[in-house]
Parts: C-alpha cells; structure tokens; sequence
C-alpha cells in the first residue's frame, strides 16, 4: 500500500502537518528571501492539506477555527505590512490551536491495557480481516489463541459489515468475556452512510454490552473526509465504555513487507505480526 496513503490512513500526517504549519510560521519570523518564501508558502499549504486528509475525527467547529486562523496567519506572516508583534501574535494563535488539537488527538494513538481474567473466553467479531479469505492462512484470532493460552473464538465472516456483524453476536454464549471487534471497513469502503453506520454500531455494541461484556474495538484507519465514522466510533466508545486499538495496529500490518495478500488481506505474516501486537496489549488480572 502506498506509504503517503498509510500516513494519512493511521493519522500521522495529522501530526506532521500541524508541525509543518507552526514550523513555517516560525522560519518565516525570523528569515525572508523570495526562493525561501517560495518553498515555505508550499510547505504551508502541504501542512494543511495534510491536516484536513488526515481525516481526523474532530469537531467541525474547531477545524473551522484552527482554519481560519491558519489563513489570518498566513496573510499577516507572509505580508509586508505587518508589525513584528503581530506576526508573532498571529504565528502564536497557530501554534496554541495546534497544540490543544495535537492533546485531544495523542490519546487515540496510544497503546491501551487490556485486562483479562484468568480463564475468560475471549470472542473475535469481525470481517475477513480477521476470519482471513485463504484456507492456506491461520487468522490472527487463532493465532492469539494460541500464543495467549485464552480460549478463543473466532466469529468472524468475510465480507461483514457492521449490519451482518449483529448475527455473530448469536454466537457469544458466556457473559463477561472479552469481546473484540474489528469491523466497519466494508462499511468504510461500500456504500454504508455514515448516519447509517452509527445506528447499527450503536446497536452492535448495545447488543455486546448487554452480556456485561468487557468490549474492544479497533479503530478504523480513515480515508479523506471520511470524518464521520471515526466521530461515531469514538463517540460510541466513549458510550459503552469501549477500549479503542490504534489505527495504527491496522495500518502498521498493511504496510509491512509482506503483511498482506492483495494491500488489504492479511497474508500469514501479517496474521501472525498483528496477533502478537494484539498479545502485547493484554495483560492478566
């Protein structure tokens, strides 16, 4: 999968973009010159572009806000009517807004905790991510079982969606197990809205949470302007008290050497390398 794509599926360039932004502000504070002006006005724009593919899921208002001044900096930075004072003011409204965005989002790229009881079941809800499309492949489900010593029950079925996802929900016979879910990427890449993808994860997750579940989801590796389903994962997450994997668990995978079949599919390599990622995140009571 092409690498620049990768980025802006796992939110990096979300970073990047920000630190581009402010770092251009700064150098231009402090160094003129037509070529250099030139090359930082492109640096600029590309910090933004990057930002806003990233498709952070962000409230709407604040992008706006980090927008607008993002452009009020640019006029007054790169003009030649402005004071050195307000340069600085404007470069240091950019470089605020950007930091309070980067500390609502690093939270979402770190490694979380995932307690298990000895002797819990753990259930895999899933699309052909995780039930695999080769029968030459051992799906990452069976192979954290493996190594995690937990019982472990795949449900996965290629080709789910969030919709058909609530029928392996039938398949979770003991309550307070440990359920993950990975799923909403035929959702993502189909025709799925994304008012309609929230309604039936809030009814997948309220199907899992009422079995005293303690649920896991991974989160979905965005594409631009794809916003929307990121917000309604995290904002169901935060309502049935779900832990969220990193995007980049996913993304880290499609991008390795090997890891996959066709860019997506998981090969036996990218099986194995995300299970022990998964196996490196739990932790027994």
């Amino acid at each position: 999968m092409n690498p620049i794509v990768l980025q802006l599926a796992n939110g990096n360039l979300f970073f990047v973009g920000l630190v581009m932004i402010v770092a251009v502000l700064l150098l231009r504070l402090w160094f003129e010159g037509r070529i250099l002006g030139l090359a930082l006005r492109i640096g600029y724009i590309a910090g933004i572009v990057f930002v806003i593919f990233s498709a952070t899921p962000m409230f709407i208002w604040f992008y706006c806000l980090w927008f607008g001044f993002c452009v009020i900096a640019a006029l007054v930075v790169f003009g030649n009517n402005f004071s050195f004072r307000r340069k600085m003011l404007a470069s240091f409204s950019v470089l605020f807004c950007s930091l309070v965005m980067c500390l609502i989002e690093l939270p979402y790229h770190l490694s979380p905790t995932i307690r298990v009881s000895s002797g819990q079941t753990i259930y895999v809800v899933g699309d052909s991510i995780s039930a695999g499309i080769s029968a030459k492949e051992r799906a990452w489900p069976e192979v954290l079982g493996d190594i995690s010593h937990f019982k472990l029950i795949n449900l996965a079925k290629p080709g789910a969606t969030v919709e058909t996802a609530m029928n392996q929900t039938a398949g979770i016979v003991e309550s307070n197990s440990l359920v993950l879910v990975e799923i909403g990427g035929n959702d993502l890449l189909g025709h799925t809205e994304s008012k309609t993808f929230h309604i039936q994860l809030d009814q997948l997750l309220g199907k899992l949470a009422a079995g005293n579940n303690q649920i896991v989801m991974f989160e979905l590796p965005l594409l631009p302007f794809y916003n929307d389903f990121g917000k309604g994962q995290r904002n169901l997450a935060k309502k049935y008290n779900v832990i969220l994997i990193p995007k980049h668990y996913l993304t880290d995978v499609f991008g390795m050497k090997g890891g996959t079949l066709d860019g997506l599919h998981l090969s036996q390599k990218g099986h194995d390398a995300l299970a022990n990622s998964i196996y490196g995140l739990l932790k027994t009571n």
